[in-house]
């Protein structure tokens, strides 16, 4: 069964709009709360930085206290990692559980139907809620336990034996008449020497990043698998299948090495480290075999992440942790249509909150509109005070325009979010139907 895209998206952003009274309700504490601790976190970090409570009679702008924390936050990390871990990590923690409180019942609502309960004041926290955190942290724990560290950890140790390696020292007799005539070179001087350099440069990095581009064929040749794809026909043809994917897969490394090769070999000869290296071929086959093997990881890391990506609605709406229809939604050509439903979200959200709400309309209509009303104001305060403006008009729409900003961009919250919610839910009907045509 092929996913609707045009339908998915359509049915998403139709929630979002359609159910917004509801998203407000059962959101609006959680929102409220969440821009709270995103501002506590803020004067808490500067506090750090400082050395001393930072609070609004020093910083009473909340924009100058974001400004003034990107300018100085990477003097905090480095002279007060552990404390600003400590609050990051506690920030996300209760940012996490905010949004799940209002998240799983509006995801239960996009799948089944089911009405949130009823009251304004709520922050319901149950087995709903939990199965939404862990079931959104799945893939990232799963992408860091079984992927990355692995991948790592190897990676880091065959580049180490391989520069080990190539850094051993060897005799080298320059004056072929005179065998006492000695000078100590390394391995990749000698290979050097010999006109040999493509066996550091090239050969190296490919020996040391096959097992990683072998396993990146090899999940892509699984994937694409005649059982995979329902609507697969004709006969199978392992051979054409193996022969194509391999293509892919050798495009996608080779682009990788030449387009980002060379910038990170010239960025690797600046160091000093590299310096110390010598000939071009020492320094090109680690950055070879980092692309190689970066290429791979990342391609997993992508495959494994929209593999999961509806599991988060799934298991919300089958109150269940089981993986069930999930990997039958993206397998085969799904995982591109789930892609490309990622990517149309994003980029709505992206043109819609930084041009059309932030820098059209809150940078430039509205401005012009509360501009006018002020100067309106302004003019019937002088014709009844003998030509003298009033004090209070100024202020008055000084807030007034913060709250509109304010406003816009909490409604744009709650819009996004009853997007989210209703992707999640038609993700989960997808998986339903497929499961009952397997």
């Amino acid at each position: 069964m092929q996913l609707r895209i045009l339908s998915i998206l359509g049915e998403a952003l139709n929630f979002g709009g359609r159910r917004m009274a509801t998203i407000m309700r059962v959101s609006w504490l959680a929102v409220v709360l969440l821009l709270i601790v995103d501002m506590a976190s803020v004067y808490a970090y500067l506090s750090v930085i400082a050395g001393r409570v930072i609070t609004f009679a020093e910083v009473g702008s909340f924009l100058s206290a974001q400004q003034l924390l990107a300018r100085y936050a990477a003097q905090g990390w480095s002279a007060h990692g552990e404390h600003m871990a400590a609050i990051t990590a506690a920030s996300l923690f209760v940012q996490v559980i905010l949004v799940s409180t209002f998240m799983a019942p509006l995801i239960r609502m996009a799948g089944l139907g089911e009405r949130p309960a009823p009251g304004l004041v709520r922050l319901p926290f149950g087995p709903d809620q939990l199965r939404f955190i862990i079931s959104s942290l799945l893939s990232v724990v799963f992408v860091i336990v079984v992927i990355l560290l692995p991948i790592m950890t190897t990676s880091f140790f065959v580049l180490k034996y391989i520069v080990a390696a190539m850094s051993q020292t060897m005799a080298s007799f320059p004056d072929a008449d005179s065998l006492h005539t000695i000078k100590l070179i390394t391995a990749q001087e000698g290979l050097a020497q010999r006109g040999a350099e493509w066996v550091f440069g090239l050969a190296v990095p490919l020996v040391a990043a096959a097992p990683f581009v072998l396993l990146a064929w090899l999940v892509t040749f699984f994937h694409f698998s005649p059982r995979n794809r329902p609507n697969a026909t004709g006969k199978p043809n392992g051979l054409l299948r193996a022969v194509v994917t391999l293509g892919i897969i050798v495009l996608i490394f080779g682009a990788a090495v030449l387009l980002l090769g060379e910038v990170f070999t010239q960025i690797l000869k600046s160091s000093s480290a590299a310096g110390a290296g010598g000939a071009t071929g020492f320094v090109s086959a680690p950055v070879n075999a980092i692309l190689l093997i970066a290429t791979a990881t990342y391609l997993l890391v992508i495959y494994v992440n929209f593999r999961l990506y509806a599991y988060p609605g799934i298991a919300v709406c089958r109150r269940s942790l089981g993986l069930g229809g999930t990997l039958r939604l993206s397998r085969g050509w799904n995982i591109f249509r789930i892609l490309i439903i990622f990517l149309a979200v994003s980029g709505f959200f992206y043109v819609l909150q930084i041009f059309i709400i932030n820098s059209l309309l809150l940078s430039k209509l509205l401005p012009w509109v509360i501009n006018l009303l002020y100067q309106a104001v302004l003019v019937s305060t002088k014709l009844v005070n003998s030509g003298v403006g009033a004090d209070w008009v100024l202020p008055l729409f000084i807030w007034i325009w913060n709250g509109i900003k304010i406003l816009a961009n909490v409604f744009w919250a709650f819009f996004s979010y009853g997007v989210i919610a209703g992707l999640y839910g038609r993700l989960y009907r997808e998986s339903e139907h497929i499961e009952g045509d397997a």
